[in-house]
C-alpha cells in the first residue's frame, strides 16, 4: 500500500528518500539489513523443514529481497549513488515508476498468499 498512499499525501517523497539514504551510511542500515537476511534464512529453514504447499514461492521471493540488504551492507556507496541518480533524473519520476511496480508486486503477493494458502 505504501506506493499508493505516499503519492496521495501532500509531501515530497524524493526529499524523504534523499534524507533516508544519505551519503554516509546511516546507523540503522546494518541492523535492519541483518534482520532482513535473518528473515530470509528463517523462511528457507521453514521451507526445508515443513511440508507447506507452495512455500518455495514465498522463499524465492523473500530471497530476492535479500539482494537489497546485501547492497546495503556490502556496497552502500554504490547504492546511494544509484538512488541519487534516480532522484535527479526527471525530478524523480523513475522512483514513482519503481514504487508503482513494487506496489503491484506487493498486491500480487498478498493475493497469492490469500488464494494459495
Amino acid at each position: 500500500l505504501k506506493p499508493f498512499y505516499m503519492h496521495l499525501l501532500p509531501w515530497d517523497e524524493n526529499k524523504f528518500i534523499a534524507k533516508a539514504y544519505t551519503k554516509k551510511r546511516p546507523k540503522w542500515i546494518v541492523p535492519v539489513a541483518i534482520f532482513g537476511l535473518a528473515l530470509v534464512a528463517f523462511t528457507w529453514y521453514k521451507e526445508l523443514t515443513t511440508q507447506i504447499e507452495y512455500s518455495y514461492i514465498i522463499s524465492i521471493l523473500f530471497s530476492l529481497t535479500a539482494i537489497k540488504a546485501l547492497f546495503f551492507i556490502m556496497d552502500y556507496e554504490k547504492f546511494q549513488k544509484w538512488v541519487s541518480g534516480m532522484l535527479s533524473q526527471n525530478h524523480g519520476k523513475k522512483i514513482i515508476v519503481i514504487d508503482i511496480l513494487v506496489g503491484i508486486f506487493g498486491l500480487a503477493i498478498i493475493i497469492l498468499s490469500i488464494l494459495v494458502y
